[in-house]
Formats: C-alpha cells, sequence, structure tokens
C-alpha cells in the first residue's frame, strides 16, 4: 500500500517530535578557576566606594545584551560580598572603577557548528552535536583613569546535543551552566583585588602615581 505525502508528512512530523523530546541540550563548566564564594571574603578595614562600566564582545562583535546581562551578575555577585559600601554602574567616581570586558569565543566557527547540528538532526540525535564557549574576563581597576592594575579570567563550557541527553538538561541547563562560570569569574576578581588590597599592591600602584 503506497503512502500518500500528506501521510507521509504526518509520519516525519511525528518522528521529528519524537526526536526532539528524546533529545536534550546539556553543558559543563570547565572549571579552569578556583571555585570561591563571597563567604571566603574577609571584611575590610574600610568598605570600598567604586563604580564599573562594561562591555561585552560575541562573535559578531559587541553585544549590548550580553553586557547588560553581566551588568545584573556584576552587581548580583558583588554587592553580596562585604567589599563594597557602595556600588555603582556608570562613570568613573568613589575610591576605585573598574572596567569590565568580556568576550565569548565560540568553538568549532559558525559554519562547522552548523554542519554538525545539521548532521546530528538527520540522525535524529543519535550523532551529538557539539559546541564550546570560551569566556575570557579582564578587569581595569582605575583610579582617576589610571590604571593601576588588569586582571583576567578565562574558563570555558562545553555543551552537547544528543538523543536521551534530555534527562541530564534540567540539571545542566546552558544560560544556568553559563551564569554559574560567570559568577565564579567574578568572585574570583574580588578574591584576587581583596587579596591585593591587604597586601598593600594597591598603596604601592598609587604612591608610584
Amino acid at each position: 500500500m503506497q503512502l500518500n505525502r500528506g501521510r507521509i508528512g504526518q509520519i516525519l512530523l511525528i518522528s521529528l517530535s519524537a526526536a526532539f523530546m528524546a533529545s536534550g541540550c546539556a553543558s559543563f563548566a570547565g572549571r579552569e578557576l578556583p571555585t570561591h564564594t563571597n563567604e571566603q571574603l574577609l571584611n575590610p578595614e574600610k568598605k570600598i566606594f567604586a563604580s564599573y562600566d562594561v562591555k561585552a564582545f560575541g562573535p559578531h562583535g559587541e553585544n549590548s545584551i550580553a553586557a547588560s546581562k553581566l551588568d545584573k551578575e556584576i552587581q548580583k555577585v558583588l554587592s553580596a560580598g562585604p567589599l563594597f559600601a557602595e556600588l555603582k554602574s556608570g562613570s568613573a567616581q568613589g575610591d576605585y572603577h573598574y572596567s569590565f570586558v568580556f568576550h565569548n569565543e565560540g568553538r568549532p566557527p559558525e559554519v562547522i557548528a552548523f554542519l554538525n547540528g545539521f548532521i546530528s538532526g538527520l540522525t535524529l540525535g543519535v550523532i551529538p552535536a557539539y559546541g564550546r564557549d570560551i569566556f575570557i574576563m579582564t578587569v581595569d581597576v582605575k583610579q582617576n583613569d589610571h590604571v593601576l592594575k588588569t586582571y583576567t579570567y578565562t574558563d570555558h563550557m562545553d555543551s552537547w546535543i544528543q538523543l536521551l541527553l534530555v534527562f541530564l538538561t534540567p540539571f545542566n541547563w546552558p544560560p544556568s551552566v553559563a551564569s554559574s562560570i560567570i559568577d565564579n569569574m567574578i568572585i574570583n576578581f574580588a578574591h584576587d583585588f581583596s587579596n591585593d588590597v591587604r597586601s598593600g599592591v594597591y598603596l604601592v600602584q598609587q604612591n608610584k602615581n
């Protein structure tokens, strides 16, 4: 018995829907950096008044949406710690000004990533699709537009789309994993900056100026 085109289309749609439901996307943090928490930060002798600005870049250049998200993460993470009496987004003011610059460098290149996804789709998720996000965050610590010190942090996130990976998706949802990596990068900065303040690094730099 021959199937008409409509019947074939229905079968194909059902098959693709089943494959979609059986497939999942899960991400895993690279953990290239130490894992720090705000609880590990010591109370400073004098709480800091600071400001900051944010820029973010992706594969296609500057990304204002990513910058806005990073701004919220900075406020969430640093404002919850013990270091700051006040932390404002905007122009330079206070004891220090921080310039955050974030880069997301995707691997493999977009063309190869598309082909991977296309092949994975054709095999209904049996052949996995893979991608890596490389996160690079630099922070310039400034006073009066003079850079006292620059901090650089790099980490990555590996993401997979594969049949039956749906069971891991709720625990390894890509946006959540990315946020946890970025939060840890920010806390690493707070940890390093706090240690440098305590050790007198900034007093030496300020005296040089």
